[in-house]
C-alpha cells in the first residue's frame, strides 16, 4: 500500500490535473456544495473521478481522513478505465 505522502501526491482527476493534497485544499478552503466545488478540482461536469472526490470531500467535512480509503477509490477507477481501454482495442 502506498504512503500518505504518496497518495496525497496521487492524480485524483485528469480532468483538473490536480493531486489529492490539492483537492483537499480546495475543498477545506470551499463552502459550495458537492457538484459546485468538485468542479472547482476537476474544471469538468464528467463523472470519472466521483466516487473518490465525493468521499474527499466527506471526509473534509467531518475532519477525518482514510487516505487508504482514497487511494482504493482512484485504483478502481484507474482499474476500470484501463479495462474499457483493453475492451476496445481488443
Amino acid at each position: 500500500m502506498a504512503t500518505e505522502a504518496e497518495i496525497l501526491k496521487t492524480e485524483i482527476c485528469e480532468c483538473g490535473e490536480k493531486n489529492v493534497e490539492e483537492a483537499i485544499e480546495i475543498f477545506q478552503h470551499t463552502d459550495l456544495p458537492f457538484k459546485k466545488a468538485k468542479k472547482l478540482v476537476t474544471g469538468c461536469n464528467k463523472n470519472c473521478c466521483r466516487q473518490p472526490l465525493m468521499k474527499l470531500f466527506d471526509m473534509v467535512h467531518f475532519g477525518k481522513f482514510d487516505y487508504n480509503e482514497i487511494f482504493r477509490l482512484i485504483q478502481i477507477r484507474n482499474d476500470k478505465l484501463k479495462k474499457m481501454i483493453e475492451d476496445m482495442k481488443g
